[in-house]
């Protein structure tokens, strides 16, 4: 293994020579590296070039952070920041190494962050409930909007309140996009239980409530993203640093490849994701009335709370208009009501030009030690070991789960036991009561 993989020590050494040729071979690559007083390893940073050119011209501004454990010999973090691609794919856009979750780091990543990606006008920071990330974030980009992970505010409820189960109503008030709607869930929530209402509230409404949120998260509810690329990534981990790299490199190059052909052979105006997603609006608003108000406004008798929609400015009172960039039913009804094409009212991210674009380039190799051309000063540079490693012992593969991610047992619905549902259910049951 040491022949295939190198030494974890000479794989330090090797960084620097590794990073200089990494931004030789991908133009407008960025990377950075920090040491100590006495040259031993501290942070990195990543991003390649193609990734940045695809977020900044045609990727929604919405990016999810997290940070996951090393494996190897020595300990570390890494860092990952990840979008989603105008057909809901995973994204990657940068990643770091650092000691740990810390203050320090995560200023460190994002300070790096916004040394590679600039001012984005609307740009949302998504995360789980860290105080380090949501404090670098507000120091570093001062202009973004910062929101917590849905999913793992979920699981902090149940971790808090293990007696009261409130989780499909708090899933229906966080992703709400009328304002009436969430207040519904929201009291729906304080007949359960006040206490997990105060929760809620105290947990910042603004910062996980779609119909609160002080900015645009699109359909990006949750870190999902970012946590998918850490098990995608997980054998890597296991592999001294510059070989990390060389896997992550791996994986962007065969997504961009593979996404650059599905791209290429697509019919439709939109990617393929937002065209289902589309074409589904179409099938639920077929029966909707519309009601011509002028040129451009329109109301739509839903047999709900209806909506009022104004094509020359995208918006609707539903709220998903405007807030996913995409036609909500209402709209889709105007449309089809004054012979409009949908496409016209699609965001451009969502369109199959942006999605043939942001995998268009490629993603090059580094290739093989011998063949690397670098200059006598990156050579010289030396680059030790974190001081601190790793523990004795066989490290841990699995995931360490978060509290409330305890997995439960399934409950059987015929015979009421553990460890089964009612299609593999064995125990006899009487034929008369």
């Amino acid at each position: 293994m040491q022949i295939v993989r190198g030494l974890p020590e000479e794989s330090y050494k090797l960084l620097p020579q590794y990073m200089a040729m990494l931004e030789k071979k991908n133009l407008g690559t960025r990377t950075f590296l920090e040491v100590d007083d006495t040259n031993h390893f501290k942070y990195f940073f990543m991003a390649i070039g193609s990734s940045l050119r695809g977020f900044s011209s045609s990727i929604r501004p919405v990016i999810a952070v997290d940070g996951t454990f090393l494996k190897g010999k020595y300990k570390g973090t890494m860092f990952i920041a990840t979008c989603k691609d105008g057909n809901n794919q995973i994204y990657p856009l940068a990643f770091g190494v650092g000691d740990s979750e810390n203050d320090a780091s995560w200023l460190w990543f994002f300070t790096k962050l916004r040394e590679s990606i600039g001012e984005v006008e609307n740009l949302v920071f998504i995360s789980d409930h860290h105080p380090s990330i949501k404090k670098s974030v507000s120091t570093v980009f001062p202009n973004a909007t910062y929101g917590v992970c849905t999913y793992h505010l979920k699981q902090n409820l149940r971790a808090h309140f293990k007696d009261v189960d409130v989780g499909g109503i708090f899933e229906a008030a966080s992703k709400a996009y009328r304002l009436t709607h969430f207040t519904y869930y929201m009291n729906e929530i304080y007949k359960v239980s006040e206490a997990v209402g105060k929760y809620l509230e105290e947990a910042g409404i603004d910062k996980w409530a779609r119909s609160h949120f002080d900015g645009r998260r699109y359909s990006i509810m949750n870190t999902n993203i970012a946590e998918c690329m850490n098990g995608i990534l997980k054998s890597d981990r296991l592999l001294p640093i510059h070989k990390l790299i060389d896997g992550i490199i791996d994986k962007l190059r065969e997504w961009f490849c593979k996404r650059r052909e599905e791209a290429a052979a697509t019919n439709s105006r939109l990617t393929k994701w937002a065209d289902k997603v589309v074409r589904s609006r179409q099938t639920v608003s077929q029966n909707f009335r519309v009601i011509n108000l002028n040129l451009y406004e329109f109301i739509v008798k839903d047999g709900d709370l209806d909506g009022h929609v104004n094509m020359l400015e995208k918006t609707c009172t539903c709220r998903e208009f405007q807030l996913e960039q995409l036609p909500c039913v209402h709209a889709v009804a105007v449309c089809r009501h004054r012979g409009f094409s949908i496409y016209d009212y699609c965001s451009y991210y969502y369109s199959s030009d942006a999605w043939v674009l942001v995998y268009s380039e490629t993603i090059y190799h580094v290739g093989p030690q011998e063949g690397w051309d670098v200059c006598g000063d990156v050579c010289a540079r030396e680059v030790h070991p974190p001081l601190e490693k790793r523990s004795s012992g066989r490290p841990k593969n699995n995931r360490i789960p978060s509290r409330g991610e305890e997995k439960v047992p399934r409950k059987c619905s015929r015979c009421g036991g553990r460890g089964h549902n009612r299609l593999k259910c064995m125990t006899p049951m009487p034929l008369h009561e």
